[in-house]
């Protein structure tokens, strides 16, 4: 996209470049023709000029780096307007930010401490002055040629007591899900320790080189940021001394008042572990385990189940996969819009009453909507910089990749728009079809049935826990699901009624995402049995026997789904918390080999057979972090299939391929949407939250 204000003067700042880009405004590097010297200029998008909501924010940003003078806050130099666009005036920082640090690995400790002890007092500093950063991570930390480390983009802070925050926050949890808080992914009240909280993630990420948490959705990195424990750091950096170790532990507790109790006395305890090395200065508690929730039992529990032991080795060879380089996205602060938007950081509210009181970077990965519509949850997101599926992936204006492949057109399907616009509201006609979703509704997590033609539905659970990934059974008379009922998550059985409840699994570690065999004699799932985010995938009856092994090799797998003639089984495979490396995977059953449909850079995930011939459909990075890619069953012919303007997930088609079903963010909230293969129109079907349907009955007559 060929940028309008490159090579323009305004306000007496000659714009020579851009620095990076985000959901709310561009960074230029620009000359200050008045001093001789090169500043950062960050501005307002004209798209976001007629939009009451963004220019609040943006005016709100310079209301609060006005009162914030510290020598380690990047400095604001001035603030105006060219041709009604509010731009703002900063320091350039030459040295890049933390995050572009990282693109070359974990950073030495000596380099760790002195970035940490300039931050903590500027960030301790803001909330002196009742200023809560809420969006702490490695982009938001700016580098100068000496070393110096500046705490940068308030555009999603909050001014404590400031009646101004009402109108701005209201509008759903903000930040980035991979470094928030518990507290701030549920939608509670926050104080500083849930910018400590954030530090902690970034000193993991720091130390290890990648991020404690990442999942298919970002939802689920959400849930994981409340309910689960991280890695342990030395288990991916082994040079990690156990006292650094423990105060990373210590700073991401769960429980903010097991942290620090600010920045500073957080960076101290690090400098003194870094020098200490592997005096154990703090007792803390890192025994691993789930949340164990107060929930009634389901009417029908077995036994616990012991797994089948794994082999030692699996037929699939490590995947060696090189660093992201991301681009640098100074500037850009995030609202939780993709699949943990609005609607599903409630989940979190549950999860947490419950204990809880269970796509520079991806906000793994959250949806950059530019729709009006969207723009009022306030969502903006740091995109990553990938490499081609093939082709040259550069990220424009909007963070959406260019040079994606041409759009599909499989079995005559007529090609889908790829800015494609989802119509809200819109009536079209609907087959006479029922489906079953799961929905965020009244702080619960329930799954419902839905008349499609009426947009009648029922809620088929009501149970304070969370129920999600329904699955119909092939003749349409059962539901396996996920619920975290017993305290950790299982797989469950009902009929599609809703009644006949009963438990599938009965462990301590999570069960996730199953399927059904073609014959619905067998369901298909991934399991974390060892605990350490790798998955193994796992097959097992109706009724709760005959649990076997069916594919591990020391990876996280997941999401598997089975062939319409038995052979195969595709899955998501690649390293736990990598996931650039996560490739779509299929596995013969009658040969036992297993081979890479996609080898690339780009985090592919969740693979779905169509219906119809042996076309697979699949996410991909796009326009709001995830867009849905087809391929063949020998992971030829990949084209572009749909990529909204929001996060789509959850892809399904009709028994015909005339319709398919999938979730949204693109309102702002996780929504279904039915797409009209033929015509490409897309009708938004639910508008009170609704997530990963499946199909029950359908005809199109």
């Amino acid at each position: 996209m060929t940028d309008e204000l490159l090579g323009q003067t305004i306000g007496g700042y000659e714009i020579l470049g851009v620095i990076g880009y985000g959901g709310m405004a561009t960074v230029y590097r620009a000359h200050q023709v008045s001093m001789n010297r090169t500043v950062a200029l960050k501005v307002l998008p004209r798209l976001f000029l007629k939009d009451d909501t963004y220019l609040q924010r943006f005016n709100r940003e310079v209301k609060i780096i006005a009162k914030l003078e510290h020598r380690n806050i990047v400095p604001v130099h001035d603030y105006g307007q060219f041709d009604e666009q509010p731009y703002i005036v900063m320091r350039y920082m030459a040295g890049g930010s933390v995050d572009d640090l990282l693109a070359r690995g974990p950073l030495p400790i000596e380099q760790t401490v002195s970035i940490m002890l300039q931050i903590a007092p500027a960030l301790d500093y803001a909330h002196s002055k009742n200023v809560l950063h809420r969006d702490i991570k490695p982009s938001n930390v700016l580098m100068d040629d000496d070393g110096g480390a500046y705490l940068t983009d308030f555009g999603i802070a909050r001014i404590l007591g400031d009646p101004a925050n009402i109108s701005i926050t209201t509008q759903g949890v903000v930040g980035t899900p991979s470094y928030m808080s518990p507290e701030q992914a549920q939608g509670h009240e926050i104080d500083g320790r849930s910018d400590v909280y954030s530090l902690g993630v970034m000193l993991f990420e720091m130390a290890t080189g990648r991020r404690p948490f990442e999942s298919d959705t970002p939802y689920s990195i959400a849930v994981m940021q409340v309910t689960q424990p991280p890695p342990a750091p030395r288990s991916i950096n082994p040079e990690i001394l156990p006292a650094v170790e423990q105060v990373i532990y210590k700073a991401m507790s769960k429980t903010r008042d097991d942290r620090y109790d600010n920045a500073v006395q957080f960076a101290d305890a690090l400098q003194k572990a870094a020098a200490q090395g592997t005096s154990n200065i703090f007792k803390i508690d890192t025994e691993p385990g789930g949340v164990r929730l107060p929930n009634d039992s389901p009417p029908v529990t077995p036994p616990p189940v012991y797994y089948p032991p794994p082999p030692t080795s699996g037929s699939l060879p490590p995947v060696h996969k090189r660093r992201l380089r991301r681009r640098s996205n100074l500037l850009v602060s995030v609202s939780i819009g993709g699949v943990i938007g609005c609607g599903l950081l409630t989940l979190l509210v549950v999860a947490v009453s419950l204990l809880i009181s269970n796509t520079e970077r991806e906000a793994e990965a959250l949806a950059q909507t530019l729709t009006a519509t969207a723009a009022t949850a306030l969502a903006t997101v740091d995109g990553p910089t990938i490499t081609p599926l093939p082709g040259n992936l550069e990220g424009d204006l909007e963070g959406r990749p260019t040079g994606l492949p041409p759009v599909a057109t499989p079995s005559g399907i007529a090609p889908i728009g790829v800015r494609a616009t989802p119509q809200v509201g819109a009536d079209g006609d609907l087959p006479a079809a029922h489906i079953i979703y799961f929905a965020e509704r009244d702080g619960n997590y329930d799954l419902y049935r839905m008349d499609l033609r009426t947009r009648e539905d029922i809620r088929l659970t009501s149970h304070p826990s969370v129920d999600m990934y329904p699955q119909v059974s092939p003749d349409g008379r059962q539901i396996v699901f996920v619920s975290d009922r017993d305290g950790d998550y299982e797989l469950y059985l009902m009929d599609t009624d809703g009644n006949n409840l009963r438990q599938l699994t009965n462990n301590f570690v999570t069960d996730r995402i199953p399927s059904w065999s073609p014959d619905g004699r067998w369901v298909v799932f991934s399991s974390d049995t060892r605990g350490d985010g790798t998955h193994d995938l796992y097959q097992i009856r109706p009724d709760g026997t005959e649990l076997t092994l069916v594919y591990s090799d020391g990876f996280r797998n997941s999401h598997p789904r089975w062939s319409r003639d038995d052979r195969y089984i595709i899955f998501t495979g690649g390293r736990p918390n990598e996931g650039e490396t996560w490739e779509i995977m299929r596995l013969d059953r009658r040969t036992g080999e297993t081979v890479k449909l996609t080898d690339n850079s780009v985090r592919d995930w969740s693979p779905v057979f169509a219906p119809v011939g042996d076309s697979i459909i699949y996410l991909t990075f796009g326009e709001g972090d995830a867009a849905l890619m087809t391929m063949n069953l020998d992971g030829g012919d990949r084209q572009l299939f749909y990529d909204g303007l929001g996060y789509e997930w959850g892809a399904v088609y009709s028994p015909d391929m005339r319709y398919l079903l999938f979730t949204s963010d693109a309102t702002g909230d996780d929504e279904l949407f039915l797409l009209d293969v033929d015509s490409g129109s897309v009708q938004q079907i639910t508008n009170n939250s609704g997530m990963y349907a499946d199909w029950i009955s359908y005809n199109d007559n």
